[in-house]
Formats: C-alpha cells, sequence, structure tokens
C-alpha cells in the first residue's frame, strides 16, 4: 500500500486501486481491466490496460497480445510489464497518480525480432482471429469528440451504441487512411466521454445514473499520427508510425513509443476539458505569455475576410486581382459595418512561398494596403506557409519537400495548379523560411496572419519529413514553433490565427478560428454555435475565438451574438449576392456595431454556457446563452430567452439581470457588470432589461444608439433595488445599435 496526502493507493493479490478526491482508478490482473469511477463510484470509461503494438515487415502486420509477467508498485507510480507480445517481445506500461488526474507514460516496446513498429492501439483487445488487426477496448456511454467532422453529418456528442465504425483524426488531419473530411477542430490532442447505466433509457439514465466526465488527451506531441478507432461500441486512440515504410522503428531494439497521456475528471465533459487543460498548465507543460496591449486589441478587433466576397464575384483563386481587392474594400466602407480589421484571404500572392504579392495581377498592392490603413482597418493576410511551388525559386531541391515512400515529393492541390509542401525538418527549409517571413513582415506589417492548411499535412502512408524523430504530429508542432517564431521574432505584436483545440498548440496561436464552414450551408449558425461550445474553453488558455460566419446573411446576426463573448465577430460573406440570394440589410449592420461596441480587449476569460444542451446527438454541445468571466468577475451576459437550436431558453442572470427579449449586455469598464460605471446593451427583440445591480435611487443616463447617428436620451431611476430599462430594436423605424448607459 502506498498512501500520501491525496491519493491512496492499494494493491492486492490480483488489484490495484487508486482512491482519490476526484476518481477511483481500478486495475483487475484476471481480466486486465481498468476502470476509471466518479467520486460516487460510478464508471465513467473502462477497458482493458495493455496497448497493442503492431509490428510486421514487407506489408505483412501482426499483433498477438501479450501475458501479464509483472507488476510494480513505487509510490504513486504503476509499472505492469507484458512478455510474449508478438511471440517475444516485452510490452510495459507506466502509470502516475495525483489527487486530480492520472498519467500513462509513453509505452516502451522491446522488440526480439527483426520486424518494424506499424502502430500502437490504446487500451486495445484482442482480435478476433489469429492474423487480425486489435481492436479498440474502451467503453464508456457517450463519446465527446469535438472536430469530429467538418459539418453535422457526425455529432461531437456519440452515443456509442450507434456502434460507429470508423476512423478519425485526433491529431492534425491530412487524409490518407482517414476517410471523414474533419478540418476545423484540428489538432484536438484530447477526446471525452461519460459513463451511464447498463441500459441507455432505464430509471435515473440520464440523472443520478450519469458519471462524471472524463478527457484523456496528450501530455506532449508524438512521433506519429494519432488517430481515434471506433468499433463496436468502443474506442481506442491510435498512433500510425509505420515503420515498415520507413525503416526507423526496426527491431531488434528497445522504443518508448507515444507520448505522455492524461486522464482528467470533471463534473461534466467541459470541465473535465478544462481539467485537461490546467493538467498541461500546472505540470509547466504550456504556458502562454500575457500579449501586449497592441496584439490585444489586434487580436480581439473585429473581421472581415474577403473569401467569401472573392467567391462571390469569381475573384478566387489566380483571378484575384487589384480590381476585385478594390472593390471588395470599397463594398466594405460603403456597408457601414464598423470593421476593426480587413483580412485579405488566398490568392493575393504569386507563387506558394515566396510570401510575395503577385505583380502581375496586383501591380499596386502596397498602395491597396495603405489605403485600407488609411480607413482605419488593421490589416490581416492569409499565408500556406508549408506550401512550395518551386523549390527552385529558394535554392532547394526536390530533397527539401515532402516525399512519398518512393522517394517523390508529394504533389496536392489542384490538377491546374499543383503545390508541394515544405519538410521544415530540413535545416535549408527552416532558414528559408525564417528569411522569407521576416522580409514579408518587414514589407507588409500585418497586424495578423492567418497561417492556413497546417492539417493539409498527409499521414505517414503518405509522406514523412527527412527526420523521423519529427513524424507525425510533431511535424506540425516544428512547423509552428519554426513559422510563429519567425513571425514573432520579425514582430512580437503580431497575431497569428490558427484552428487548433489542442491545449499543446496554445502557445503559438494568438487567435483560434472557427475556419471555413462550407459544408454547413442553411446551418451555418447552428454548427458556429457548436464550434464555440469548444473553442470558448481555449479563452482560459488566453486565446480568443474569432466568430467566423458562413457564406450568406442568413443567420450571421446570431453567429454574432454567439460569437462576442468567445472573441470578436467576423464574416465571410459577399455584398454582391451569394448562395442563399441574401444581403447585409441595416438590421445586420446594427447588431453587428452595436455587439462591436460590448466586444471585451483582454484575451484571458472563461465562458460559462449559461443556456447549454444536453447529451443529445443532436442538440448536444450547444448552448442558447453565454456569460464571460474575466479575474471571476461576470463582465459580459448574452441572454436567447426562447432558447436556440434545442439548448434551453434563459432570461436571467445570477441575480444580476433578467430580461422578456434577446439581449447582450456588458461592462464597458475593465472590471464586472456589478461595479461597472458604463455598460452597454444590444437588444435583439422588444421587451425590458432588469437591472439588480443599480441601487435604489440611482440615477443612470441612457442614451439609445440609432444607426443613422440618432441619439434618444433619458434618466430613469432605479426602485427596490432594480432598474428597468425599455428594449426596442428600432426607433421610428430606424434600426437600434445599442444602448449606452451611464451610472452617476
Amino acid at each position: 500500500m502506498s498512501t500520501s496526502a491525496r491519493v491512496r493507493l492499494v494493491r492486492d493479490d490480483d488489484r490495484v486501486q487508486v482512491t482519490t478526491q476526484s476518481y477511483t482508478w481500478t486495475w483487475t490482473a484476471a481480466g486486465d481491466l481498468l476502470t476509471l469511477a466518479d467520486r460516487r463510484g460510478r464508471t465513467i470509461v473502462s477497458g482493458p490496460m495493455q496497448p497493442a503494438v503492431v509490428t510486421g515487415r514487407d506489408g505483412a502486420a501482426r499483433y498477438m497480445p501479450g501475458r501479464l509477467d509483472g507488476v510494480d508498485v513505487d509510490g504513486e507510480r504503476l509499472t505492469v510489464t507484458y512478455s510474449g507480445v508478438n511471440g517475444a517481445d516485452v510490452t510495459t506500461v507506466s502509470w502516475r497518480f495525483e489527487a486530480e488526474r492520472c498519467w500513462i507514460d509513453p509505452v516502451e516496446y522491446s522488440m526480439a525480432a527483426d520486424a518494424d513498429v506499424i502502430s500502437l492501439v490504446y487500451f486495445a483487445r484482442a482480435p478476433e482471429r489469429a492474423g487480425d488487426q486489435p481492436r479498440p477496448g474502451l467503453l464508456c456511454r457517450y463519446l465527446i469528440h469535438p472536430g469530429i467532422s467538418g459539418s453535422a453529418a457526425v455529432s461531437p456528442v456519440i452515443q456509442t451504441q450507434a456502434k460507429l465504425d470508423t476512423l478519425t483524426w485526433l491529431g492534425r488531419g491530412g487524409g490518407g487512411a482517414v476517410p471523414m473530411r474533419q478540418q476545423w477542430g484540428l489538432p484536438v490532442h484530447y477526446v471525452a466521454g461519460i459513463g451511464s447505466s447498463a441500459h441507455p433509457v432505464e430509471v435515473g439514465a440520464m440523472t443520478s445514473k450519469l458519471s462524471d466526465a472524463f478527457c484523456l488527451g496528450l501530455g506532449d506531441l508524438p512521433a506519429g499520427d494519432l488517430l481515434l478507432r471506433f468499433q463496436d461500441e468502443r474506442f481506442s486512440p491510435v498512433l500510425q508510425m509505420h515503420g515498415d515504410l520507413w525503416g526507423h522503428l526496426r527491431g531488434p531494439a528497445t522504443f518508448a513509443l507515444g507520448a505522455p497521456m492524461v486522464f482528467t475528471v470533471g463534473p461534466a465533459y467541459p470541465d473535465a476539458i478544462r481539467a485537461y487543460q490546467r493538467a498541461l498548465v500546472e505540470s509547466g507543460i504550456v504556458s502562454v505569455p500575457a500579449p501586449s496591449r497592441r496584439k490585444a486589441e489586434a487580436a480581439t478587433s473585429s473581421q472581415f475576410n474577403t473569401w467569401g466576397a472573392q467567391l462571390a464575384a469569381g475573384k478566387a483563386s489566380q483571378r484575384f486581382d487589384q480590381a476585385g481587392l478594390e472593390a471588395i474594400h470599397a463594398q466594405l466602407l460603403g456597408s457601414g459595418l464598423d470593421v476593426g480589421m480587413f483580412v485579405i484571404d488566398d490568392k493575393w500572392e504569386g507563387e506558394y512561398g515566396k510570401l510575395e504579392h503577385a505583380p502581375d495581377r496586383f501591380p499596386e498592392f502596397e498602395r491597396a494596403l495603405a489605403d485600407v490603413r488609411g480607413h482605419g482597418h488593421r490589416i490581416g493576410l492569409w499565408a500556406a506557409f508549408l506550401r512550395c511551388d518551386d523549390p527552385a525559386t529558394h535554392g532547394l531541391s526536390a530533397a527539401d519537400l515532402l516525399s512519398g515512400p518512393d522517394g517523390a515529393p508529394i504533389v496536392l492541390g489542384p490538377a491546374e495548379a499543383p503545390y508541394f509542401l515544405f519538410d521544415v525538418t530540413r535545416a535549408g527549409v527552416r532558414e528559408v523560411l525564417r528569411h522569407r517571413i521576416a522580409a514579408f513582415v518587414a514589407h507588409y506589417r500585418p497586424d495578423m496572419v492567418k497561417f492556413d492548411f497546417g492539417y493539409e499535412i498527409p499521414d505517414l502512408s503518405q509522406c514523412a519529413p527527412s527526420d523521423l524523430s519529427f513524424a507525425g504530429e510533431r511535424l506540425l508542432g516544428l512547423a509552428l514553433d519554426v513559422v510563429v517564431g519567425a513571425l514573432r521574432a520579425a514582430d512580437p505584436d503580431i497575431v497569428v490565427m490558427y484552428y487548433s483545440l489542442s491545449p499543446l498548440f496554445a502557445p503559438y496561436v494568438d487567435l483560434h478560428s472557427l475556419d471555413d464552414p462550407w459544408m454547413n450551408a442553411q446551418e451555418y449558425h447552428a454548427e458556429a454555435n457548436r464550434r464555440l461550445y469548444f473553442s470558448r474553453l481555449l479563452g482560459e488558455l488566453g486565446t480568443p475565438t474569432y466568430g467566423s460566419g458562413g457564406y450568406d446573411w442568413v443567420n450571421q446576426v446570431d453567429i454574432w451574438f454567439d460569437s462576442v463573448a468567445a472573441g470578436p465577430l467576423g464574416m465571410l460573406s459577399s455584398f454582391t449576392g451569394d448562395l442563399s440570394d441574401s444581403s447585409c440589410t441595416p438590421e445586420h449592420v446594427a447588431a453587428h456595431n452595436g455587439l462591436v461596441r460590448l466586444a471585451r480587449r483582454s484575451t484571458r476569460f472563461r465562458v460559462e454556457a449559461i443556456g447549454a444542451s444536453g447529451l443529445g446527438p443532436v442538440t448536444g454541445a450547444r448552448s442558447s446563452s453565454w456569460v464571460r468571466l474575466e479575474d471571476g468577475a461576470p463582465v459580459l451576459v448574452v441572454l436567447r430567452v426562447a432558447g436556440f437550436l434545442g439548448a434551453p431558453g434563459v432570461r436571467e442572470y445570477g441575480g444580476l439581470l433578467s430580461t422578456d427579449a434577446d439581449v447582450a449586455v456588458g461592462s464597458l469598464d475593465t472590471g464586472g457588470l456589478a461595479t461597472a460605471r458604463r455598460i452597454g446593451v444590444v437588444p435583439r427583440g422588444d421587451g425590458e432589461l432588469i437591472l439588480r445591480f443599480v441601487p435604489a435611487g440611482e440615477s443612470v443616463a441612457v442614451v439609445v444608439h440609432t444607426l443613422d447617428g440618432g441619439r434618444h436620451e433619458s434618466s430613469p431611476e432605479a426602485r427596490d433595488g432594480e432598474l428597468a430599462i425599455p428594449l426596442s430594436t428600432a426607433v421610428d423605424g430606424v434600426p437600434v445599435t445599442w444602448i449606452e448607459l451611464v451610472r452617476r
């Protein structure tokens, strides 16, 4: 038995049990079964402990599970050894237990044979028949997989009895063995879940018998492709390494496979994910310094991105030119939208890799940038830093590109415009990127850079870098280190926008992007709400979320309404027509400009989903309403009184306020709402807002601002500790942008 003040580990002949204030972890040797239970003893997740190491040569893969050969306890550490794996190999698994989490070390694998390591399947069940592949082994009732799909075709809330049979990415995502198009949240680097009763509809299955949640995530980047395998109600993380193709994991030898992983728990799955993020911070793995004021202001500026307008105008790809760019900016100016940053998307560059504008299509690009700045807009520029049209342009060769097993560089992109990918493990490539990026920043002086298409790096079945110690997830990590390092060296205040839910990448990402929702026509708002449900958690690591819209205006206001608590407003729409024949109306402009007034400038915050839906695959992972907290104080409350896409409506919050109309209420000071002297209100309906933190007798100056510049003033007085503010979306037919309150 080993005990500490916060961890109690007990071992008997057939069992090891760890008890902490947060969880109970049990492993039974007879069935090699581990169980993670919550504080009330309800099973959260269970499965076999032994991982499967698949080996082979010349295309023939094999796996035979081993037999238990040793159990060792040292303090709060447990080490289990299996011998006879794949005939004569040995697998060693080590766990380390802390009060709020438990860690799994990289798997030690000792090979006796002349064979290659192909893949590692965590928590694996044995094959059904000799010669078959190992099967996934973890079991819970509800699996939470953010970013499982780039559309709503597959919900991130999965009732496991649906028996989904597929392979998805938990890592960066680049096709190959994975058939599903995922995109927006990659890499995620974690998965979460919840247990329940044996039968899904028995009494209490969704209440008293619903367990706390777990999160299983990486503690570092592994040298392999991190996937998730679903089959027969069960799942397992899978690390593909393909030593059979690349020869870097050949026995006889001993290898440390994978990377540290950590289990965390929480009352609900957002809390378990937060606990995972906290584990990385408290362990010193992730650290995000506070940005400068200039950088924070750029990171929280509302954005207009040109991509949708380019598509609508027939100016995509090589057709994008000076006239098209200037027309789009003129349309933005004419719209009346109070946008802080103008983001120029693909393809302002002439050649991928050069980071220079196309002189034939943009003969006066610098003048166009100066004109944009002259109208008060910051500049954002799109760049796919890992793409290369021609290595010779940079004094490089084919050896400096990612290559397939045949040694030839891989080719991506459409047939009419193919391109390659830089191999950032090559010193010459890193030097070229640093030089090009320094010149790019010095020349164009962007306030923000959108780093695009990191997820297009193919998996190890298709290509690999020359230095295989940076294979798989480590390759994108190195690319971010090189690219973002060079950007920040050139300008420490430059904002880097990327799409990644992984907390391991938080040090590189200043602004999370919801990315391109092109597969979500007619439900852009539904997808944005769901993506924000997960990405809002990054605010606790200092990463706001850019609330990109869809390709029409139909539900754009709903997207802004959802995104204002988590970061800057955004849009991809066109002013000259779109797929839904919609347009930017005065009501759109009023809502946008009002919400911009409420947007916060801090980059570290917590957003609670106060109208969250449950575990339904259709309605789950959504919220009707939000509250943003800074230093523990509510600073911005967004309420929908009638609900939203299955998420329940919310009419009041925390004794601070109540309403009978959809509304956003925010402090315009640095502190919370309760102490703010200036408060902004953006109504989305007609009704009344009651503020319950204004002392009786206090007079408040109320100014209703309308889209035409009008000001309509009044001075109501609080009665019985409540201040009633009438809400209206228009005054004499003119849309209301926002209501300004000044406490005297």
